[in-house]
């Protein structure tokens, strides 16, 4: 089994760095005594508190350490809002949690690099995971690296997943000597609240990812093995089976094995937490956005107390804790019923009056009952191995690979002409309803929803975002029956950004349609359409080729 480092003890008496130090707690009564203990080498040791109700803040004061609060949002407003308000002595900043300790060769190798008046914005560190009591140095990946070290004029960071990361762009290096992290100090219950939350935020995270498939590919390709790491993790976005994939890869492809028991629980978590991830991502998109599954931030509500201003030699500020929110009762008034009809005392022969149409129809027309599938078995089944196996396989190829997505959409039953250029993000359902026409192209993020049949003319454009939509169903059937009106694009023709056409539709040869418009009808040859719904423009006309 691995050895992790000693830490920093009291009474220190080795390098002494200018360096300030800010902790971020959150109820870290069990480990805030030793983490500040663990800086007795820094003269500007300062807590961020979100909020705690146990003895943090207590613990923290006695122990010389400066208190702030500030209310938790995000990892990434976390340390920029320190940044901004924790007046530092020092321009060079460690972020440190309360569940991580420094490490003598650490700071030593912190002293001889600021020494050098490094140009770097700051220093990424790595951390040695303890778990039962062991290093799990395979289990964890190490070293894996965070940004850590960081001068306070060249550094801001940015959300990230459940993280943060910093500011692309920015200049940075990379330091030799770990620091120790107890991230199960709290025991499991705490790690699977948290891994809660976090799983939430990778779920969004995922859902509003905008990285393409060649920043994916040139992340696993990088020499920097920060890069390698978020390449990896980009691209198990993609794929399928990510929690047992998670589990292999860390106990046989990193060593976990090696780690012993400690080792296999610790992959057992990681593949729970993927688990977590797929699951609420899942939901997301079926509920139809990030929205609907954001879960509170990590720390008790309440209200936010301001933070006072304070000198570089100013005692610290004093701190007190959100007050428990008053929540006004909800008062439920039963509706006042409505008045008795006044009866005439004198009776009358009256016809009554006719029922009204719309009553009337609320009684005879029956409810819709949406029906079963209508796909065969095999359908099904070719259907579930295409979105298992050839829609991830179509995804992350290079972005220039035409033809080799092309040969995965033929072997799908897709009849695609010579030269023809899809690219990689482009979302597809039923390729064997595709017939695209040589040298056609199908730009970034397009829709081909190809529940009928699709054709796509030689030659003919489909740009980003642009929705072709194959499939619709019968309003005035009881049973909602799907219908499979087929689209057809002749030759020459042009889909702009975000256009949209509809079941049925048939553009004629050279036809275009105008960005984000929408073709309900369909539209005539050698003609400029436009709007939502799109109507003629005017005509197009090409001009002649030149003389040879």
């Amino acid at each position: 089994m691995a050895q992790p480092l000693d830490i920093v003890r009291p009474g220190w008496d080795g390098p002494r760095p200018k360096v300030s130090v800010v902790i971020l707690t959150l109820d870290e009564e069990i480990n805030i005594a030793e983490c500040v203990e663990s800086c007795a080498w820094c003269d500007d040791v300062h807590v961020l508190d979100s909020g705690s109700k146990d003895r943090t803040i207590e613990i923290a004061r006695s122990l010389g350490a400066k208190v702030w609060y500030n209310k938790f949002t995000s990892f990434g407003e976390q340390r920029n809002w320190a940044i901004d308000n924790i007046s530092c002595k020092h321009e060079w900043i460690f972020h440190l949690d309360a569940d991580e300790r420094f490490t003598p060769e650490l700071v030593n190798e912190i002293e001889e690099r600021l020494s050098e008046n490094p140009p770097e914005a700051g220093f990424y560190a790595a951390n040695q995971a303890i778990f039962m009591g062991e290093w799990i140095k395979w289990a964890s990946g190490y070293p894996t690296y965070q940004m850590r070290l960081f001068h306070t004029k060249r550094m801001r960071f940015v959300d990230h997943g459940h993280g943060q990361r910093e500011q692309p762009g920015t200049l940075v290096g990379r330091l030799d000597w770990p620091y120790v992290h107890h991230s199960f100090s709290k025991g499991l219950d705490d790690w699977f609240l948290r891994h809660n939350r976090y799983s939430t935020s990778e779920a969004i995270e995922i859902l509003q990812s905008t990285s393409s498939r060649l920043s994916v590919f040139a992340g696993l390709l990088s020499t920097d093995s920060v890069e390698r790491r978020r390449g990896l993790k980009r691209l198990a976005y993609w794929m399928p089976l990510r929690p047992q994939l998670r589990w292999l890869y860390t106990v046989f492809l990193q060593g976990g094995l090696f780690d012993g028991s400690a080792g296999l629980l610790h992959a057992d978590l990681l593949a729970m937490y993927e688990r977590m991830i797929q699951i609420k991502l899942r939901a997301l998109r079926m509920q139809g956005g990030a929205r609907n599954l954001r879960l509170e931030a990590s720390q008790r509500p309440g209200a936010e107390v301001p933070v006072a201003s304070a000198g570089a030699d100013a005692p610290a500020m004093p701190v007190m804790s959100p007050p428990e929110p008053v929540v006004a009762p909800v008062i439920m008034k039963r509706p006042e019923p409505a008045p008795a009809p006044k009866v005439d005392p004198t009776p009358q022969s009256r016809e009554p009056d006719p029922p009204s149409e719309s009553h009337a129809s609320q009684e005879t027309l029956p409810a819709t009952t949406p029906g079963r599938t209508t796909w065969s078995r095999r359908q099904n089944l070719v259907r579930a191995v295409w979105m298992l196996v050839g829609r991830p396989l179509f995804s992350m190829t290079f972005h220039n690979w035409y033809g080799t997505r092309s040969r995965i959409l033929r072997f799908f039953g897709a009849k695609l002409g010579k030269g023809v250029k899809i690219r990689p993000t482009v979302r597809i359902d039923i390729p064997w309803n595709l017939d695209i026409g040589d040298d056609a192209v199908v730009g970034d993020f397009a829709i081909l929803y190809a529940l009928g049949p699709i054709t796509i003319g030689p030659r003919s454009v489909v740009s980003q975002y642009s929705h072709l939509c194959a499939g619709t169903h019968d309003h005035s059937s009881r049973d909602f029956k799907l219908l499979r009106p087929p689209i057809v694009i002749g030759c020459d023709c042009w889909i702009a950004t975000d256009a949209y056409v509809g079941p049925g539709v048939v553009v004629g040869d050279r036809a275009i349609l105008g960005a984000r418009s929408s073709a309900y009808k369909s539209m005539d040859a050698d003609t400029i359409y436009a709007g939502n719904p799109a109507r003629a423009i005017k005509k197009r006309e090409l001009e002649r080729a030149g003389p040879a």
